[in-house]
């Protein structure tokens, strides 16, 4: 599967709403949308990758997934708990949150925590989106595997109607704002979706009016940027489902040639997103140790420290680690793409 640097554009746009809504949450009140379009990225390109696998040898190497899950996702986070565990080890006074905070993230959990108010989240609460992300791939294969020859379309549709239910009956039941937000069973439809468009085909006629009419969901995305609080009732019942419509949309159009995938393919974007992941990680603990240490202010300094050590994670530890996922490449992928299956398209 060819890679496609837009992707990575649309990559950088969304951390850059993520970080500018922990910088400032009052300019940027609606940055939390970034999440949805990741969810729906990620939903979207580990599917077509499992379908092409499929399609072609009719089972999932789960050995090799699970191996580039690992390599892309491991080394990174791994810098950042051993931060935090030296952080528990220099400051006795903050150890006991610390080393909780670093179980509930280490643990894969820190969602559940957050909708349920288990324990302290100290400054790695931001990691609710990566346990989020571990839970759909602990799921989603052996869900894939009953579904792909049954109808998948209709199974999907199915789920993500069920979750946007079963999240507004809670909204309904007065569920705080924390359980709607953080739960995987009320958050899932986003990741769904991106894997919802993974299986579609749509008519050349649709996707020239998706393409025509692109603008819309941009201007959506940037009004929800500058104007949906995040606690609102409107995000917890049709917003989060809004967002990511959006995202899949734009998404879609950015994989093909346009005005769009020229904006998103600008190197300087492209860069950002390259590196989105570490900056993510980075971004929001140097970011409230920076406020605890100078005030408001001090969170500019951190969110800018935190690009700084994504940048030297990414050349100096992720990569030459990445380097390794060719080893584990899902089987059949090539394959399944010179044979012009539809999913394949360039990702």
């Amino acid at each position: 599967m060819q890679r496609q640097v837009a992707l990575d554009g649309l990559r950088g746009c969304a951390v850059a709403a993520v970080v500018a809504f922990h910088i400032c949450d009052r300019c940027a009140r609606g940055g939390w949308v970034g999440v949805d379009v990741f969810f729906v990225l990620s939903g979207f390109l580990i599917t077509a990758l499992l379908r092409a696998e499929l399609g072609a040898r009719g089972r999932i190497d789960l050995r090799n997934f699970y191996m580039r899950r690992v390599l892309r996702l491991l080394p990174a986070f791994a810098g950042l708990m051993l931060f935090e565990l030296s952080r528990a080890a220099l400051w006795p006074k903050a150890r006991e949150e610390i080393l909780a905070s670093v179980g509930y993230a280490g643990g894969q959990v820190m969602n559940w925590n957050r909708a349920f108010g288990w324990g302290p989240q100290g400054v790695l609460g931001h990691s609710w989106s990566l346990s989020m992300e571990e839970q759909f791939y602990l799921l989603w294969p052996a869900a894939l595997l009953l579904i792909w020859r049954r109808r998948p379309l209709v199974w999907i549709s199915a789920a993500i109607v069920a979750i946007g239910v079963w999240r507004g009956g809670l909204v309904l039941q007065g569920a705080s704002y924390e359980r709607i937000y953080n739960g995987f069973d009320t958050r899932a439809d986003t990741l769904l979706l991106g894997c919802l468009l993974a299986f579609a085909v749509l008519p050349p006629r649709v996707e020239a009016l998706a393409r025509r009419a692109v603008v819309l969901p941009v201007l959506v995305l940037v009004v929800m940027v500058f104007g949906v609080r995040q606690e609102g009732m409107f995000t917890h019942t049709v917003g989060l489902s809004v967002s990511a419509v959006c995202g899949g949309w734009v998404m879609l159009v950015a994989c093909q040639p346009g005005v769009l995938n020229r904006l998103l393919s600008w190197r300087w974007l492209v860069a950002l997103g390259q590196i989105s992941y570490g900056w993510y990680l980075w971004h929001y603990p140097l970011l409230r140790i920076g406020e605890a240490w100078v005030g408001p202010i001090g969170k500019l300094v951190g969110a800018l420290l935190g690009l700084g050590v994504a940048v030297v994670s990414y050349q100096r530890l992720e990569r030459p680690i990445l380097a390794l996922k060719r080893h584990f490449g899902p089987q059949g992928a090539a394959r399944s793409a010179a044979g012009g299956e539809r999913v394949e398209r360039p990702v």
